[in-house]
């Protein structure tokens, strides 16, 4: 029986194979404390996998929303629709798209670390999502120190972020 040649991959190679394997930071940006700033990415900590699901007819075809006045009794086209929210019972105040784009935060690419905690004192409960952080760029030992101290002090960070809009405050603990 014929041997089988295994065809040599040479370290480029396999570094493009592994980089095409590896996940994609979705976020990157910078934790800031004081005069420290340590360049940072961020990826999700598990895969969601969602079937998104279609209302559908009998036959299959997919089915449209569409909004309706029970005053008018007629379907409303979208520029006849507004936001609004309820103040009293049957009293409302509505909201343009101007006042809502000024209350959206600041847009940043930073991580600001308000204050250090100790860690048993975050109960996991609390917690919505997980991610995972990494040094980004070649340089990594202020990200290294950061984490060995943040270790072995026993300590989480508490920061504030903006991701997608809104503002997000996010405890950054040092794991291994």
């Amino acid at each position: 029986m014929p041997q089988r040649s295994r065809r040599q991959v040479d370290d480029a190679e396999a570094a493009e194979i592994l980089e095409a394997s590896r996940p994609r930071a979705f976020w990157s940006g910078t934790i800031t404390f004081g005069l420290v700033s340590v360049p940072v990415d961020l990826y999700p900590a598990a895969r969601e996998e969602r079937s998104s699901l279609r209302m559908l007819d009998e036959e299959g075809t997919p089915l449209r929303r569409q909004y309706w006045c029970p005053k008018e009794e007629r379907p409303l086209d979208s520029d006849e629709i507004v936001r609004g929210v309820e103040v009293e019972d049957g009293k409302w105040v509505t909201v343009s798209d101007e006042e809502l784009e000024a209350l959206e935060p600041e847009k940043t690419r930073d991580i600001s670390l308000q204050r250090f905690v100790p860690r048993d004192d975050l109960p996991p409960a609390y917690f919505e999502t997980g991610y995972v952080l990494t040094p980004a760029g070649r340089s990594t030992k202020a990200y290294k120190l950061l984490a060995a101290a943040m270790e072995e002090s026993k300590r989480a960070g508490i920061a504030t972020f903006v991701l997608r809009e809104r503002e997000h405050v996010v405890a950054i603990l040092a794991e291994n």
